[in-house]
């Protein structure tokens, strides 16, 4: 009777651990669905929203041909139009009403004593501010400049010429003494609310993206034009998003997204957010181990090289990065044996975005607009620890 009895209550412990582990389930589930969590108390609160921006995989796919505009001149500003202008006009991005997000890099923004600008380490403002000018000209309700900087000290976004800083704040300004207050520079971390988890083909499963972002009708990727140590060999308009990512989650500089596989992490922030736009800054660069100074990057004067500046704009994240690619890699070796693929197959998550339906890298399927791409081609360093070529 005893054994008996105590078959039934193991059974019946069982069921109760069963149960529990079932509703456990139930309750975590609505993270990674279109549900949302109870706010925690401590830290941004972590809630799912739902937001048509974030396009099913299926819809990326169905790219035949990219347009990207290449401009040359001084006058950053109306080159900065131009380039907008000659792949649609920013009214066919922003619509009246919508909120738009701006990505610049500025993640260096006077963070380590010098002028990040001439350094080329970090968008130039004029650049970024003529973007927010055509996105409020089109009708955009608001407009947001952001980066998740967690290490003191701040991004300083009103450096002055020749000094330390983004130095955008004057320009930005500018602009909402002109059309009202409608431009805002921010650190993502002290506004960020919630999160937003979109899926990751990584171990990691999903990633948390803040929802001043995920709420943005439209993205705008900013960066500026460089060569990068491991493990990218540029970065660009796609590898510029890591600077949204919570260090709050994945440490600083997003350790946590390098040990998971950051070329497929790269991949996965750009499939769930469409960039709508991306527009490099290619007045100051940076050429060998960037993305600093302090890294060991050497600034770039682009004007020095070619006679002008750049700015290159399109709507295909990664026709876009592979243009740019192409224009500062033009003696880089090796290179594949389809010359229409050339060296952006060989940048790792340029290759998987390719590959996974979110743009294009063969040349003959972009639509150079505005100056000859082999009019342009320079041969920048490398960095000095074999991240190029990275090999398939």
């Amino acid at each position: 009777m005893k054994i008996k009895m105590r078959r039934l209550l193991s059974k019946l412990s069982k069921i109760v651990v069963f149960i529990f582990l079932f509703k456990f389930v139930l309750r975590i589930i609505p993270a990674f669905s279109d549900q949302a969590l109870e706010p925690k108390k401590a830290g941004p609160n972590l809630i799912v929203v739902k937001n048509p921006h974030f396009l099913p995989e299926s819809d990326q796919a169905k790219i035949v041909s990219s347009s990207v505009s290449i401009v040359k001149g001084f006058d950053l500003y109306a080159m900065t139009k131009q380039a907008i202008d000659l792949i649609g006009g920013m009214k066919k991005i922003v619509k009246p009403g919508n909120k738009v997000f701006i990505k610049p890099n500025y993640i260096t923004g006077g963070l380590d004593g010098h002028d990040p600008v001439i350094a080329g380490e970090i968008s130039h403002p004029e650049v970024v501010a003529s973007v927010a000018e055509e996105c409020i000209k089109a009708g955009a309700k608001e407009v947001i400049i952001g980066e998740w900087v967690e290490r003191p000290p701040k991004i300083n976004f009103a450096g002055k010429r020749n000094r330390e800083g983004a130095q955008v704040k004057g320009l930005v300004d500018r602009l909402n003494k002109k059309y009202g207050h409608k431009v805002y520079l921010i650190n993502l971390m002290d506004h960020t609310t919630y999160f937003r988890y979109v899926p990751s083909r990584t171990k990691l499963k999903f990633l948390a993206i803040p929802n001043i972002v995920a709420e943005a009708d439209v993205i705008i990727s900013i960066p500026s034009l460089k060569t990068h140590h491991k493990p990218s060999p540029v970065s660009l308009g796609m590898k510029n998003f890591m600077g949204i990512m919570p260090s709050l989650f994945y440490g600083e500089p997003r350790y946590k997204l390098h040990e998971a596989g950051v070329h497929q992490v790269i991949v996965d922030i750009n499939r769930a957010l469409k960039p709508d736009l991306v527009v490099v800054s290619g007045a100051f660069g940076m050429e060998g181990k960037g993305a600093s100074l302090f890294l060991g990057g050497k600034a770039v004067d682009v004007s020095q090289r070619i006679g002008a500046f750049l700015v290159i704009a399109g709507t295909d994240p990664v026709a876009t990065d592979a243009t740019a690619t192409r224009l500062i890699t033009k003696n880089w070796e090796p290179v594949p044996d389809n010359f229409n693929l050339g060296t952006p197959w060989y940048v790792h998550h340029l290759r998987m975005a390719c590959e996974q339906g979110l743009g294009l890298i063969d040349k003959s399927r972009i639509n150079i607009m505005g100056e000859k791409l082999e009019d342009l081609q320079m041969n920048w360093e490398t960095s000095n620890d074999g991240v190029y070529p990275e090999i398939p």
